[in-house]
């Protein structure tokens, strides 16, 4: 369509009409034409009114028709050179002059763009990688880089400059893989992130999906592992994590496999990289500038990922494997991660966080039986729960060895000599209802000195160790679990189980872990008796002879270990643990302790008796009855026990337990009879002589009626197998001794004597008494008047009564 032509009369000189296409040039000639014979008109109407206008209007329209001939002109050459064939000459000349330009600069441009490009290309992926930029856009510059730097490296005169920049694109490159790999390693972000990465890592390693997968599984795999060697203090929270990250793989896979990794690597193949958006935004590689430069190659490179390789029924496949390899893997891992594990709770925590992950989530891991798994879950926590109580049940041993330490201490001290009224500060603090003051009479009463609360505290450090089991079973019972499996329907073994999880986690679990503990506390107990055992023959049995110190430690110690076993139970209606301390253990150890005791009093009592014979002292006064009978104990008896006892507290009123307290009183019983039995044969000799000694004594005599009336009072006996003549006054003051002797040893056997009141060796000897001097019920009376003042003195020897 032509445009509209101007006006001519507008135009400030001729050249002004040719700025317009030559139809609108024809357009203003004819305009001029008409406008010409217009004005032709016009002048023959004003020639009449001015000549002279006429003539200078004459000329002007002369001089316009040779410049109307001289537009004419050129609008011929104008449309003559307008033809097709003249167009096409002038292009050709002007591409061939093109191309000649281009021959003459290309290789210099191509150089300074290609290395322009390839100088940027670090700086771009360091700033992207810093700035958290997209790693497929920086895969897609590396792929770039490496084109440029081929293209460079094949120049003649190749600068050093392009080495060192390709070192700096491989550290970038094995930057960027770790980024990758990192990326790939954890379960959080979203699949577009995962997918990206996965791109960008068959991008920059020419991976098919094949190889990505197994790359993925492999990166996932060791961090899980890594996940499991981080150490003990988060136990709990890097197995769970473990874990996690292995169901979350199968998923990951499941849900980007094959499918949406082959849709993103199809679009790689839509266009060039140069012409990628993301690439072509990055302004520090001016492709505007450099693109028609950088060369074909790298110009018109396109991907060519082989996104199809990988099928729906490999990727399955792989999976399966992967998973059976990773269940094995972290079962591994988490067992070499509890190796150095010695804490209940977190071994506890960490059997339940698993358990209860893998519950919630195990069954949609593919290629894997949910219900072997939890088996193998639960048997290696429990096994190691086990393995830790029994580990410390081993560890009373550490008892024995200090009890030894201090028994070969010279610092071993009596405990006994503390004092209850002094030993306990004025200003000592009673808040707290008076606990640490009560606490420190109650040590002081039991002999607890700082040797003897030292073993007994780390015996308390074991017990607790072992009872921390009581919480942790009372967690598993308490626990409350599902009682199906989720769907498996793969997993025919399912339908064969037998219990519930409830059943399995909440009741045989903790059950087996009872057991399991009390049989460690039953094993490490009959270690530790046998021990005790040899370590009461050294002190029993010492060459040296015994050192009483030792045992009265040893007995401490064993008496307050005795009180807290039966405190070893997970259950109050548990069968109590048998005592390693039995009778026949501590015998030696209380016979020795005994025998120590009882012999200085015997000695002394010994003494005591033989004194007591030279003595003319007449005690009838304190008798009573009729016939009088003693009432009372002599003061040799009454020292005899008084001394005995003292004795006894002298090392300390705790140590006097009744198995104790009847071995002192078979030692006593035992080593008296000799003194008493020699006392009595003593007294049945005294003042007495043999009959052929007296009839001498009468022929001798001043006078016969003197030596008939001495006859007359003598009295005739036996005793030892021989007979004696006894004079009235000796008979009277040996039957007084004798009926004392008598009540001295049915009072002291009150005390010392059979506890279950059977006869015994001294009711042998009261027997074995003359019935003249001691009748039957002489004999009765005794007794019971023996009997009533024991009563009334018995709180005298408390520790015997």
């Amino acid at each position: 369509m032509t445009a509209e032509a101007p006006d001519p009369r507008t135009f400030t000189s001729w050249e002004d009409a040719f700025q317009y296409p030559i139809p609108v040039v024809r357009k203003l000639e004819q305009q001029l034409r008409s406008n010409a014979d217009e004005n032709r008109e016009k002048l023959r109407s004003l020639v009449g009114a001015s000549y002279r206008s006429l003539l200078d209007t004459a000329e002007t329209i002369i001089d316009m028709e040779v410049r109307m001939e001289h537009v004419e002109g050129t609008l011929a050459r104008v449309g003559h050179n307008c033809n097709s064939t003249t167009l096409d000459r002038i292009t050709s000349s002007a591409v061939r002059l093109d191309a000649h330009i281009r021959s003459r600069d290309q290789e210099r441009y191509t150089f300074a763009s290609q290395l322009a490009v390839l100088r940027s290309s670090p700086v771009v992926m360091t700033r992207l990688m810093h700035s958290a930029g997209s790693y497929l856009s920086i895969a897609k510059v590396l792929v770039i880089s490496r084109l440029l730097h081929k293209a460079l490296s094949q120049s003649a005169d190749k600068p050093p400059l392009v080495d060192q920049l390709w070192e700096r694109l491989l550290s970038a490159r094995r930057r960027l893989i770790k980024r990758i790999e990192k990326r790939m390693g954890t379960s959080e972000g979203d699949y577009a992130d995962l997918v990206e990465s996965m791109c960008a890592y068959a991008l920059i390693t020419s991976s098919t999906p094949t190889d990505v997968l197994h790359h993925f599984h492999k990166i996932r795999l060791e961090n899980s592992v890594k996940l499991l060697q981080h150490g003990s203090d988060e136990l709990a929270k890097h197995g769970t994590s473990a874990l996690r990250l292995c169901i979350q793989t199968c998923l990951d896979t499941q849900a980007i496999f094959p499918r949406r990794l082959a849709e993103s690597l199809a679009k790689l193949k839509a266009h060039p990289l140069i012409q990628d958006h993301d690439v072509r935004a990055l302004h520090e590689l001016n492709l505007d500038i450099h693109d028609r430069w950088i060369g074909e190659e790298a110009r018109n490179y396109t991907p060519w990922p082989r996104h199809d390789e990988l099928q729906r029924a490999d990727a399955e496949r792989i999976l399966h494997q992967w998973s059976r390899q990773a269940i094995s893997a972290f079962l591994k891992g988490t067992k070499d991660a509890l190796e150095n594990e010695t804490r209940l709770k977190e071994v506890s925590s960490l059997r339940q966080d698993l358990i209860e992950t893998w519950i919630m989530s195990g069954p949609r891991m593919a290629g894997v039986k949910s219900a072997n798994v939890l088996d193998d879950l639960r048997d290696m926590m429990n096994n190691h729960l086990e393995d830790i109580v029994r580990l410390r049940s081993q560890t009373l041993k550490t008892v024995v060895v200090e009890l030894s330490n201090v028994l070969n201490s010279p610092t071993l001290t009596q405990s006994s000599g503390l004092s209850l009224w002094g030993t306990y500060p004025k200003s000592a603090d009673i808040s707290n209802g008076a606990q640490a003051f009560k606490s420190t009479l109650v040590n002081i009463h039991q002999g607890r000195d700082n040797s003897v609360v030292g073993i007994v505290s780390a015996f308390d450090a074991w017990a607790d160790s072992i009872l921390e089991v009581k919480s942790i079973v009372k967690s598993m019972k308490e626990a409350r679990w599902d009682d199906t499996f989720a769907d498996d329907v793969d997993d025919s073994d399912d339908d064969d189980l037998g219990d519930s999880k409830q059943t399995l986690l909440s009741d045989d679990d903790p059950r087996l872990l009872e057991e399991a503990t009390q049989e460690a506390l039953a094993h490490a107990l009959q270690n530790l008796g046998k021990s005790f055992g040899q370590i009461i023959t050294q002190v029993t049995e010492c060459d040296d002879g015994i050192d009483v110190l030792k045992i009265c430690f040893v007995l401490r110690v064993t008496r307050e270990i005795g009180e807290r076993i039966p405190k070893l139970k997970l259950q109050d209606r548990a069968t109590l643990l048998a005592t390693p301390f039995t009778p026949a253990l501590l015998k030696p150890l209380h016979k020795a302790l005994a025998s120590h005791v009882a012999h200085p009093s015997m000695d002394a009592y010994a003494k005591a008796l033989a004194t007591g014979l030279k003595s003319k002292t007449d005690s009838h006064i304190l008798w009573e009855g009729n016939p009088a009978l003693p009432a009372q104990p002599s003061p040799s008896a009454v020292r005899y026990l008084q001394s005995m006892t003292k004795a006894m507290a002298a090392y300390g009123n705790d140590l006097w337990a009744p198995l104790a307290v009847e071995e002192i009183k078979s030692s006593a019983i035992h080593s008296v009879l000799a003194p008493l039995k020699t006392n009595l044969d003593a007294i049945k000799q005294l003042a007495a002589a043999p009959a052929e000694d007296q009839k001498n004594e009468k022929i001798n005599g001043d006078s016969a009626g003197a030596g008939e009336q001495k006859m007359d009072t003598d009295a005739e006996e036996q005793v030892n197998g021989k007979k004696v003549v006894a004079t009235a006054a000796a008979a009277e003051l040996r039957d007084g001794k004798l009926k004392q002797a008598v009540f001295d040893m049915l009072y002291i056997q009150r005390f010392i004597g059979n506890p279950h009141h059977t006869p015994d060796a001294i009711d042998e000897m009261v027997n074995d008494v003359d019935r003249a001097a001691l009748d039957e019920n002489s004999r009765v009376r005794l007794r019971k008047s023996a009997a009533d003042y024991a009563k009334k003195t018995y709180l005298l020897f408390a520790l015997l009564a």
